[in-house]
């Protein structure tokens, strides 16, 4: 690829034709989990930026020549090696307590598929600085959808903004809840997919093929299918059996007729004969024999 690729190009196609969020359904368990309120949701933007820009470029400075089964594991352990130090300052250097929750998911960023995907698919295959700008890109674009997500399910949920009470008059405490927040994505990536749609109609994934309206056909030509049916029947009474067949059916009532004759056991006279001589008068009466 080419490196005369503006940051503009790289923005456009990572963080919003192919927003990792919202259209390749990647890292959905730390903003599904985690992103509970708009300070969680910034922590989580801001590692999210170092960890996979740091390992994007590392990937493609050092890991191009290295085996693709090695690679991957590799991506996985860069991640770590990044975010751990991360997590020990924040809890021992700073005054932020970090919940429960957000001690979990901080290190699934870095086991998730999307630093494993943009690292394989783009950082090895491209130079340090379009791997810098795709990392920077995606990034972002996961960024702005975790900030919004955090901010909308504070807001409504809890009813405060950065820790701010704002009093809202109605509060939606599912917002906090995984259900709320996975009802927001899915609007949010519907309204994502309608503007890429209408905006850049040339990358759209699922575009449905033109389809060419198909003639009309006569009235005469047209057939339901009993009439089908019933016309291929007519056709095949009107056909004349083979005359080997004629022949066979013909021949069957003279063998037949034969056959019976073989079978039969003679006319009325042969079987009063037979009677007679045996003693027996076939036609006189049982109680005078």
């Amino acid at each position: 690829m080419s490196n005369n690729i503006s940051f503009k190009d790289v923005f456009i196609k990572g963080a919003v034709i192919y927003n990792p969020v919202l259209i390749q359904l990647v890292g959905l368990c730390p903003v599904v989990a985690a992103s509970t309120t708009l300070a969680r949701a910034a922590i989580l933007s801001l590692i999210l930026c170092f960890e996979l820009t740091l390992t994007c470029v590392i990937a493609s400075a050092f890991l191009k020549k290295t085996p693709r089964w090695v690679r991957v594991p590799l991506y996985l352990i860069i991640g770590i090696a990044v975010i751990c130090p991360i997590l020990w300052f924040i809890e021992t250097q700073t005054l932020m307590n970090l919940s429960l929750g957000m001690k979990i998911y901080l290190p699934m960023i870095a086991v998730n598929s999307m630093t494993a995907v943009h690292c394989e698919q783009f950082a090895v295959k491209n130079s340090v600085k379009l791997s810098f700008y795709d990392a920077a890109a995606v990034s972002i674009g996961a960024s702005i959808i975790f900030v919004i997500v955090g901010a909308v399910r504070e807001l409504l949920g809890n009813s405060t903004l950065g820790g701010m009470p704002v009093n809202l008059p109605v509060t939606f405490k599912g917002m906090a809840l995984p259900f709320g927040c996975l009802i927001m994505l899915g609007f949010m990536a519907a309204g994502l997919k309608a503007y890429v749609s209408r905006r850049y109609p040339d990358f759209v994934e699922d575009r449905e093929p033109e389809v060419k309206p198909e003639p009309v056909a006569d009235a005469s030509d047209e057939m339901t299918e009993v009439e089908v049916f019933d016309e291929f029947w007519e056709e095949e009474a009107k056909e004349e059996a083979p005359e080997e067949i004629v022949e066979e059916n013909t021949q069957q009532p003279e063998e037949s007729e034969k056959k019976k004759e073989e079978h039969s056991f003679g006319s009325v006279e042969e079987i009063e004969e037979f009677f007679k001589s045996l003693g027996l008068d076939v036609g006189t009466k049982g109680d005078e024999q």
